[in-house]
């Protein structure tokens, strides 16, 4: 009867921590002229003494069925684990250091999707957002070319003042961008700068920084009673019809602008004073009652803080806003069907669509904008501007308390963006003196 072949495993060439293992009695040998058992399960196996521990080792059994595979493995699996410096699960290591410009703007648009990007920094970011800065990238690349600098082959560190200048007038002449856009997109650009340099350790200083801002004079436009009153009277499918040439197509294509809740939706807006992502996700069950059972708020997530936050804030702790249920608020919500509904988790604004409710917002700020261009006003008024037009007459009539009803921290905030002054001054021009008149007896 034949013996078992033993393996191979010769004291001499034997690199400190591999060894013959049976599989049977589980016995581990340094050499095989020490082998005393016959069971003839006998197999290579490494263990790697993990550095800076006393007997801790890291195992595992090779496949190899000879010395010199043996050895090819072992070494293998040695380096493979001074790589990961001994851990079990793979360890990410820093990223090779960018240097050319255009390296840089592939690492950002990977990390603004969350790519190689640990899970507690990981932030959910709106697609538009990202497509923003893929733009943005295109049009710094065009700024370049076009005042002859290879941006191919730039350095990031080599971007400097004078081209900075290129991006300024490709912004400003090139495309006679408005100058809260020239703002926003040096913004962001510097925002990148910033990132890289941080990220990186260059030592390099942000050459964005010295960019001064564009004068921007906030423009708010309320909108007035017969002005809304005309609007609404304008919605009917006829009139949500409207020929359309897309960018894709070289034919115009028919867009219907009607869905039969915007007026709703329009007058939601109007007496919250809530934005139009704000106004989709209101739920039926949000209404809030006074102890008399008479309506007191619309409660809900505020839904720019929870955004702002990656959505990473608990369902319990998150920051809600609440919508004061004024009378005709609460006209309408009856009008809607509020006695139907009530305590339902259906949406009060197009529940039976099925869309999402980043569609449906979208859906009412484009239609707002159709209707009202039907008004000819001439003014550039959109779905916002009805915002504006609540947080005007709330400032008006009540001052600094009217942060109860607008959900703004500082009344300076809605004096500055959202208080529409012309509408006092045309008060004024009727009811105001400085000295009050005396009635005549």
């Amino acid at each position: 009867m034949n013996e078992t072949k033993i393996p191979r495993l010769p004291e001499k060439g034997r690199p400190s921590g591999l060894y013959l293992f049976c599989n049977g009695c589980k016995s581990l040998y340094s050499s095989e002229k020490k082998v005393k058992c016959k069971c003839g399960k006998l197999v290579y196996k490494a263990q790697i003494h993990i550095p800076g521990s006393v007997k801790r080792v890291k195992p595992m059994i090779l496949q190899a069925t000879e010395f010199k595979e043996a050895l090819n493995q072992f070494y293998s699996f040695k380096e493979a684990l001074q790589q990961n410096s001994f851990q079990k699960v793979l360890i990410q290591k820093a990223e090779s250091r960018p240097t050319r410009l255009i390296e840089c703007f592939a690492y950002y648009m990977g990390y603004l999707n969350n790519v190689g990007v640990p899970s507690h920094k990981q932030k959910i970011r709106d697609p538009k957002y990202i497509a923003k800065y893929d733009h943005l990238f295109e049009q710094y690349k065009d700024a370049l070319a076009e005042n002859g600098v290879d941006w191919k082959i730039l350095k990031f560190t080599e971007v400097n003042d004078q081209m900075i200048g290129f991006i300024h007038d490709y912004f400003l002449v090139k495309n006679g961008y408005a100058n809260k856009t020239y703002n926003n997109n040096m913004g962001l650009l510097s925002a990148f700068t910033t990132h890289i340099i941080n990220k990186f350790k260059f030592d390099y200083q942000n050459p964005f920084l010295g960019v001064p801002d564009m004068v921007v004079t906030p423009k708010v436009k309320a909108i007035g009673e017969n002005e809304f009153s005309s609007l609404l009277d304008l919605i009917t499918p006829e009139n949500g019809i409207q020929m359309k040439t897309l960018k894709t197509r070289k034919n115009q294509r028919k867009v219907n602008h009607y869905k039969p809740w915007l007026k709703y939706a329009f007058r939601l807006g109007l007496y919250t004073g809530g934005r139009s992502e704000d106004i989709v996700e209101l739920k039926w069950s949000d209404i809030r009652l006074q102890e008399d059972g008479k309506f007191d708020t619309l409660e809900t997530i505020d839904h720019k803080i929870d955004s702002a936050n990656s959505h990473r804030i608990s369902e319990k702790d998150r920051i809600t806003k609440s919508f004061a249920i004024t009378q005709e608020l609460g006209a309408l919500l009856h009008e809607m069907g509020y006695e139907r509904y009530k305590n339902t988790s259906l949406y009060i604004i197009a529940p039976e669509d099925g869309l999402k409710r980043s569609n449906v917002a979208g859906i009412i700020s484009r239609s707002f904008s159709h209707y009202y261009d039907l008004l000819n006003t001439g003014k550039p008024i959109t779905f916002r501007n009805l915002r504006k037009t609540f947080m005007t007459s709330a400032y008006k009539e009540f001052g600094l308390a009217s942060t109860a009803l607008t959900n703004h921290k500082n009344p300076s905030m809605t004096d500055k963006h959202y208080f529409d002054k012309e509408v006092t001054r045309d008060e004024a021009k009727e009811n105001f003196s400085v000295f009050k008149k005396k009635r005549k007896s």
